[in-house]
């Protein structure tokens, strides 16, 4: 797995260094940590957590020959975005005159040497690369009964000056941070101490007990926001205090600033609960552990706070205060987006459950659908009225997110993608305005919401999408053969999709299964009044009919597994399915592990082409497929023989891709932003600068490109 950043931390084990390190896990989910440590035990459960994003190396740095074991495990990557040297010791304590020369030199080789050592080893992994070094007050003053300490500290500052003076900026920018005094077990050390070998020991003692040391979270928070949130020359051009930098700043730079403001509050968000009138779960309840879920179970995120509005106002009040406490936002609908991306450690979650509004107008040629709707909710809703949008065939997936992401289901060939059919968008942005983002208003905003996908530039409230009549004599059938017919099925399967038939849609897919069962099956849907599928059918001897349905909304009824973890990669084919597609899409069914895995083959086409190439941020429009390969398993089961085989077999078929893939079908870790976007990245995250320019709205547009 190929992560966008890598942070390495040193000390990551214990007090601020582990504090750090659960913080960058939480914030982002596209960062992977190098944890080096010598007690690997306390850093076991975020293994467990976070599985790869989390190397665990355990290296005493009391040891001299750690150096070669450093050396090893810088070598094992290609570059690092972060270091920060966390690691560190205060003892020996008492006089200078009294210090061993032995205790005097292994507080230097820990306190300097280490740090010297390790952040050469790591400069040719550099490049815009920001090394942090964590120091005392500055300037050092002289500490009676800790010289060792002072001295070791006085010379980081000059080290690392002498990295700023000496390594270009575009290799990597440094700078020192004095904490302050932090509840960590170096100043339980330190108030252990005697008054008569160490005097500040009773200064200590007695913050202790007024309760005045500063919480390793907050101290990791405020790193966290310097790491990621100055811009890289002013991390580098001063020392920084954290005491002395925790100041307000203004929303206009928040993003990219020269201070810090770490006072999220919780009276700052009991304010808020009193201001919204819907729902506020905080950790600890039951409704909380509730709606934290999604559908994919092996995404487990802890939110600052859950939070369902019941009005635009509500939303306006969670943006508000999100900007001022300087916290993220997700927004989730019906949380079906396989990366869960909709809840994220750390932020605030907009649920747009509430948001159940269908509205049609007089004339029955349009509706309001709210963000709470699901597929199912819509589908029954107009039946009544005889009218229908082109929607997934999942009936629990939410309109509004599925919309955003482009939209494929039956009726896609013939009348387009869900977002194809949006007549105008109900928009909050970050500045707190609400906007109708329509093709005459806010067109370049419309553009962007067409495919870019949920949560990038605000809170969608609601969608207006023209209507169609309901198709008639429905034919949908699905239908099975043994594996051994695979490939005359997909050969037909192809040229079926590519004879551009717009009033049939058809996906094949190969389900998770044991060895002996395994099938190939198409899903088929159909408003050819006289055959139907009675063609497809026929396509080989011995298909078993599993299910047949003559109603539109008996169509888009289909059940699907839950409560399972899921990890999903897909590819984007252009013209047909090669022989040799077919025979390495086979070969890595076959080595599925046992009922773990499958493919699905989505056919695009038809009205989805007629839609110019730059029409929508939508960029799959001269495209004929979308190969899912998905990875099942039970959500108490070790899932990295699957995982495995999930990234294995898209490496394997990725040179039948065309080098994109479709955002609503995968998992997102580490992709490049070209990958959903391809020609219209640059523009996305212009528009994104624009609207959101703070990165308020936590999403795909914020990572690198």
């Amino acid at each position: 797995m190929l992560y966008q950043q890598t942070a390495l931390i040193s000390g990551a084990s214990s007090g601020i260094g582990l504090a750090l390190t659960k913080e960058l896990l939480l914030s982002y989910p596209f960062i992977q940590i190098v944890a080096l440590c010598r007690n690997p035990d306390t850093l076991q459960q975020l293994k467990r957590s976070y599985g790869d994003r989390i190397r665990i190396e355990c290296i005493d740095f009391t040891d001299r020959d750690c150096i070669k074991s450093l050396q090893n495990v810088v070598n094992q990557h290609t570059h690092f975005s972060y270091l920060i040297h966390c690691a560190g010791v205060v003892m020996p304590f008492g006089g200078i005159s009294n210090v061993a020369p032995d205790e005097w030199e292994a507080t230097q080789w820990i306190n300097v040497e280490v740090p010297r050592l390790l952040t050469q080893i790591c400069l040719k992994k550099f490049s815009h690369s920001r090394v942090m070094f964590l120091t005392s007050d500055l300037p050092v003053q002289p500490v009676a009964g800790a010289s060792a300490y002072c001295v070791s500290k006085a010379s980081l500052n000059m080290l690392c000056q002498c990295f700023q003076r000496e390594v270009d900026n575009d290799i990597a920018v440094f700078t020192t941070v004095a904490p302050g005094n932090v509840d960590t077990k170096m100043q339980e050390t330190i108030r252990q101490a005697s008054n008569r070998v160490l005097p500040a020991s009773e200064l200590m003692r007695s913050m202790f007990s007024a309760n005045k040391l500063l919480p390793p979270r907050l101290v990791a928070q405020y790193l966290r926001q310097l790491l990621s949130d100055v811009t890289p020359n002013t991390f580098g051009s001063r020392s920084w205090n954290l005491l002395e930098s925790i100041v307000e700043v203004s929303p206009a730079k928040q993003t990219k600033t020269d201070s810090i403001d770490t006072r999220a509050t919780e009276t700052s968000l009991v304010e808020l609960a009193s201001l919204v009138g819907g729902a506020f779960w905080s950790p600890g309840s039951a409704e909380y552990e509730e709606n934290r879920k999604v559908f994919n179970q092996g995404v487990s995120r802890f939110p600052l706070v859950i939070i369902q509005p019941k009005t635009k106002t509500d939303i306006i009040h969670i943006v508000k205060c999100a900007k001022q406490l300087r916290l993220s936002i997700t927004i989730k609908g019906q949380g079906h987006g396989v990366s869960g991306m909709s809840v994220l450690n750390n932020a605030i979650v907009i649920d747009m459950s509430m948001f159940k509004t269908t509205v049609l107008n007089v004339d029955k040629s349009s509706v309001n659908v709210g963000a709470g709707v699901k597929n199912s909710e819509l589908d029954h809703f107009l039946a009544q009225h005889n009218k229908v949008v082109p929607l997934g065939t999942c009936p629990d997936v939410g309109v509004v997110g599925a919309t955003l992401g482009g939209g494929i289901g039956f009726l896609s060939r013939k009348l387009g993608l869900s977002c194809d059919n949006v007549l105008a968008f109900g928009l909050i942005t970050a500045d707190g305005k609400v906007r109708q983002v329509t093709e005459s208003q806010h067109a370049e905003l419309f553009w962007a919401l067409k495919g870019c996908g949920h949560g990038q530039f605000g809170v969608v409230t609601d969608i207006t999408f023209k209507l169609h009549d309901a198709p008639q004599n429905i034919d949908g059938r699905i239908l099975e053969w043994p594996l051994c017919h695979a490939r005359s099925i997909l050969r037909q399967y192809s040229e079926t999709v590519l004879s551009d038939n717009r009033s049939v849609f058809l996906y094949a897919y190969l389900s998770r299964s044991t060895h002996d069962k395994a099938r190939i099956s198409i899903m088929g849907f159909s408003e050819d009044s006289v055959h139907g599928l009675d063609s497809v059918a026929k396509w080989q001897d011995g298909a078993e009919l599993l299910s047949r349905r003559s109603q539109y909304v008996e169509c888009q009824s289909n059940s699907y597994d839950s409560d399972l973890n899921l990890y999903w990669r897909n590819g984007i084919i252009e013209g047909e399915l090669s022989d040799e597609f077919i025979e390495t899409l086979l070969s890595c069914y076959r080595a599925c592990p046992v009922n773990s895995g499958g493919f699905m083959l989505d056919p695009l086409c038809g009205a989805i082409q007629d839609v110019n190439a730059d029409g929508s941020a939508f960029i799959h429009r001269n495209a004929s497929f979308v190969c899912s390969i998905t990875g099942i398993t039970q959500s108490e089961c070790d899932d990295t023989e699957v995982i495995d085989w999930v990234n294995k077999s898209f490496d394997l078929l990725s040179p039948f891709f065309n080098g994109h893939s479709y955002q609503n079908y995968d998992m997102g870790n580490g992709s490049p932003l070209a990958l959903y976007y391809g020609q219209h990245t640059a523009r996305l995250k212009l528009l994104k600068q624009q609207y959101d320019p703070t990165g308020l709205f936590m999403s795909s547009l914020l990572r690198p490109d």
